[in-house]
């Protein structure tokens, strides 16, 4: 590699990292550019897409080695595979529009760039410095971002509502409701952690503010995942400190350390559960109750005149209806998208049946990602999509069981909850792997997981 293209590459490591934090300054820029200029071609998605390009060229440029041959054959694997998908939609599907059937592909292949693009870097910077508090450093900051638009558009009251209907909530002044949601959400855990490192006595309690506003923010959308992400990760918090807590008893620094931040996070903890039946996430949920007769269901459930059939009838209506409030009315849509992977030719459901499926007026996702991609790529697309996430996932297991002592500490758990988070609002509420405004922070934090135990234990 010669000296300019050297100086370039070098360049563009540390962009990607400083990337990280202008991702909620593009997702304002998306909002400007769709309620100002009314355009869906916004500036997110040139500079979003044209970084993931750059990301392909960065690969290319990068030095052979072993690990580059199987990257490199990999990606041109999985497009091949994708290109054989869209042309054959392009003959058996009708209606069928290039556009949409594009944008699916981008936004499909946006994740794998990018969690190979950030693992070379990563990986590389690693070599040279302690790259893991620049990345906790700039996710922080971007929270902390996120947050201020939040509470900003809560003062002013010129937030973006959430939802259309009598729910309560609102998206501050971000597009995308539930896209900034599962943000909020995957990079909560981040947040705590750096607060934690930080806070050594009471003096710097104030590191726990920007956790404070993040959970404001997060409650302020008013959907399950805010709550359920800060409820899961600050109940987490709470026990692998007490860990730490224990393990460095008798070091008289780290174990004030310990103390004073246990009882900051009882105390928030605390605080949110009091809180909660005043929050909107509480209201919406008496509202969805009384949509899908939950509540009437249960009144009927314990009358005990009726019958022990009619109980059973009733049970399953309840079931029903706890399914409906847990994924949001998705199940509807799995069951549509069923149908038409059942009823797709062999080709279709090889190689996918592209955005939304084999519709015939409009296209419509099921907002579960894994499923969505599943549908869209078929069989054997998703296993070539899949793959990555399977490797990285028994290489982090493998590299963590080799010393679990050492490894079960709150950095690793809390990066780890993080992501397992991520992957299970993916699968159950959609817009994490199929927006690359989401996407984007839990592949850096797939990586960064990768990189502090592999590299760490060997």
């Amino acid at each position: 590699m010669n000296k300019r293209l050297y100086s370039f590459s070098s360049k563009f490591e540390w962009f990607l990292i400083f990337f990280i934090i202008l991702q909620p300054v593009i997702d304002l820029m998306t909002s400007f550019s769709i309620f100002i200029f009314h355009i869906d071609l916004t500036f997110g998605v040139f500079i979003r897409f044209g970084v993931m390009f750059l990301i392909l060229l960065y690969i290319l440029w990068v030095p052979l080695d072993k690990s580059k041959k199987k990257i490199l054959f990999y990606l041109f694997l999985f497009g091949f595979v994708l290109i054989i998908g869209l042309i054959n939609n392009m003959l058996v599907k009708d209606p069928f529009h290039l556009f949409s059937e594009l944008r699916n592909i981008a936004k499909i292949a946006y994740v794998p760039i990018i969690l190979f693009g950030y693992l070379i870097v990563i990986k590389k910077l690693k070599e040279q410095e302690n790259i893991q508090k620049t990345i906790q450093r700039n996710i922080f900051i971007s929270m902390n971002i996120v947050s201020l638009v939040m509470i900003i558009a809560s003062i002013t009251s010129t937030g973006i509502k959430s939802y259309e209907s009598e729910k309560l909530g609102h998206q501050g002044w971000f597009f995308a409701g539930n896209e900034i949601g599962a943000i909020m959400a995957i990079c909560f855990a981040v947040v705590v952690y750096y607060a934690v490192s930080n806070t050594k006595s009471w003096k710097t309690i104030y590191y726990w503010i920007p956790v404070c506003m993040l959970i404001f923010s997060q409650l302020a959308v008013g959907t399950k995942v805010g709550y359920g992400s800060v409820f899961i990760i600050l109940v987490i918090a709470l026990f692998i400190y007490l860990v730490e807590w224990f393990r460095f008893r008798h070091d008289s620094v780290l174990a004030k350390k310990y103390s004073v931040n246990l009882v900051v996070n009882s105390g928030v903890l605390v605080l949110f559960l009091l809180l909660t039946p005043y929050t909107p996430v509480a209201h919406n949920m008496n509202i969805h109750l009384s949509w899908v007769g939950l509540d009437q269901q249960q009144a009927n459930l314990d009358n005990d005149n009726k019958t022990e059939e009619s109980k059973n009838e009733i049970e399953k209506e309840r079931e029903k209806a706890v399914e409906n409030v847990l994924l949001s009315g998705r199940e509807h849509f799995l069951a549509q998208h069923k149908k038409y992977f059942a009823e797709a030719p062999l080709s279709q459901k090889l190689f996918g049946m592209g955005y939304g499926g084999n519709y015939q007026k409009e296209g419509k996702t099921v907002e579960m990602d894994f499923f969505d991609i599943f549908f869209s790529i078929g069989i054997i697309g998703f296993a070539l999509y899949i793959a990555p996430f399977l490797y990285l996932a028994y290489k982090i297991v493998t590299y963590f069981f080799k010393n679990v002592k050492e490894n079960f500490n709150h950095e690793v758990v809390l990066f780890g909850s993080a992501v397992i988070l991520g992957l299970g609002i993916a699968y159950t509420a959609g817009h994490v792997l199929t927006a690359p405004a989401v996407s984007i922070y839990l592949g850096v934090l797939i990586v960064y997981l990768y990189c502090t135990l592999v590299f760490k234990t060997t």
